[in-house]
């Protein structure tokens, strides 16, 4: 809830009050102009850039892009996760990682979808998954596209939800391309779990007649959280502006990004995707929570991540913006118009400068 012009100070990795400070500082940076933020979480990204086709390096797009903590969301399943907690585990950034309902998680996606038949899930296995990493773990992941779900429809959603409350976690839903009404996906879920992709335009989508669906909004209030995962082909541009000009703004803003569309211009990085909701007309100082206090809820974290209170990590993120036209374009065509970029000057992580633009080099 902080607006205002000030400074802050980096002591032993910690933020501190600069006004209760009488000492100088050994550097300082002058960020006139900029915004000072909470170093940004991306709650939807796919980090297994060794274990997947589709897994992209973990630190080297997004600590240029002001994110300081991401999720990896479903890339690994019980069989494979193992690899990924320790290549995550040797990284700058803060990290956890939603656990797939597959075993082997999503290998190939634009190839051949992964097994999600509940007959087939070991629960040993679950079992020792999370007596070793459960507090990793944020949530379960499960993809219900009619490629992936076939015949079986909802049944591994409803099993998911099941296996989620022996673990006490959420559940994280992919929704594009439906075998039945997003209405009854919503329908489905409880407090605390994720709508992922929650603007797609692929089949049955949350606008119809219009409108966006009673069950988005019964399950907002039930504390179903909506999250964007945009991705290359996973948010319509046309959805959106729908839902937000109703007043259905997301919960989270993430990217699903991954090997295929970092930097590509449908996503590019977190930033972007923001710049994005912001011509869409949502109003900054919800983006800028929805990048921050909003997914450090789902950390787990709120109050220690997504937050700038004295005493709480150092991780800061310094945002600029500037006016400029910009063009966005989604998978079907859609165009939209804006007049603002946000662009990511600094990033610091655990009090340590990580990331500094040339434009506020002395």
């Amino acid at each position: 809830g902080i607006d205002c012009v000030g400074n802050i100070g980096i002591v032993g990795g910690k933020i501190v009050s600069v006004d209760a400070l009488e000492v100088h500082s050994k550097k300082t940076v002058d960020v006139s102009g900029c915004y000072i933020v909470p170093g940004l979480i991306d709650c939807h990204t796919h980090l297994n850039y060794l274990g997947t086709a589709s897994g992209m390096p973990i630190d080297l797009p997004n600590i240029p892009a002001g994110v300081t903590a991401a999720i990896d969301a479903g890339s690994t399943g019980v069989s494979n996760v193992a690899a990924l907690e320790k290549m995550l585990s040797e990284c700058e950034l803060k990290t956890k990682f939603m656990l797939n309902v597959s075993a082997c998680g999503i290998i190939m996606a634009n190839q051949f979808p992964e097994n999600i038949d509940p007959s087939v899930w070991n629960i040993e296995l679950f079992d020792k998954v999370f007596a070793a990493y459960g507090d990793r773990i944020p949530a379960l992941k499960v993809r219900i596209s009619k490629k992936v779900v076939g015949e079986m429809v909802l049944a591994p959603l409803a099993r998911t939800i099941e296996l989620a409350e022996r673990y006490g976690v959420r559940v994280c839903v992919h929704t594009t391309n439906p075998p039945q009404g997003m209405g009854e996906i919503a329908a489905m879920l409880r407090r605390g779990d994720i709508l992922a992709h929650a603007y797609h335009g692929s089949g049955n989508t949350c606008i119809e007649d219009g409108k966006v669906i009673d069950e988005y909004y019964h399950a907002r209030e039930r504390g179903v959280i909506f999250d964007t995962s945009c991705g290359q082909g996973n948010l319509s541009l046309t959805v959106a502006r729908q839902a937000i000009a109703q007043g259905f703004l997301p919960d989270t803003i993430s990217t699903d990004m991954n090997i295929y569309n970092w930097g590509h211009d449908f996503v590019y990085n977190l930033p972007a995707v923001m710049a994005k909701f912001l011509a869409l007309g949502m109003p900054f100082d919800k983006i800028i929570d929805s990048v921050t206090e909003a997914p450090a809820v789902q950390w787990d974290a709120e109050g220690e991540l997504g937050c700038l209170l004295p005493g709480t990590v150092a991780d800061i993120t310094v945002l600029r913006l500037v006016e400029r036209p910009i063009k966005f374009e989604d998978k079907y065509g859609n165009v939209l118009h804006g007049n603002t970029v946000i662009i990511p000057e600094m990033t610091i992580i655990n009090g340590k400068m990580r990331y500094q633009s040339m434009a506020l080099h002395p």
